[in-house]
């Protein structure tokens, strides 16, 4: 990962905001799903797409929006339609690499407490 004072020299989103976002699984499964997508998609598709709610989908694009990392196209065609596509890609690969670290440490904890450590007791010798 390269460091912040690298990262703030590319990029207008915060280190803060990234961190925040990579917490959220809509928000990353939306920015995943525009990363693989090479064209820009309307929020129809991506919740269609990701089997999410409309609603949730709408709410993530508009923070993602807000936030620097996504940005709206109008359909020049139907002013009605908004298409979005990734504004800062080197913002959502740490996202993206704050969100795997974080989904590990998650499933480490969740395996610990499926199979917790248990410490080895004495036993004495009856003799």
């Amino acid at each position: 990962m390269e460091s912040e004072e690298e990262f703030r020299k590319h990029s207008d989103v915060t280190i803060a905001t990234i961190r925040s976002t990579a917490k959220r699984d809509s928000a990353m499964r939306i920015l995943m799903f525009l990363n693989d997508n090479s064209d820009a998609c309307n929020i129809t598709e991506i919740s269609d797409g990701l089997d999410m709610d409309w609603g949730t989908c709408k709410n993530s694009i508009t923070k993602l929006v807000e936030s620097g990392f996504l940005s709206p196209e109008e359909d020049r065609m139907d002013g009605r339609t908004k298409y979005f596509r990734i504004a800062d890609k080197k913002a959502v690969e740490k996202a993206n690499d704050y969100y795997r670290i974080r989904q590990a440490k998650l499933k480490q904890e969740e395996e610990e407490k499926r199979n917790p450590k248990v410490a080895p007791t004495e036993v004495e010798e009856v003799g």
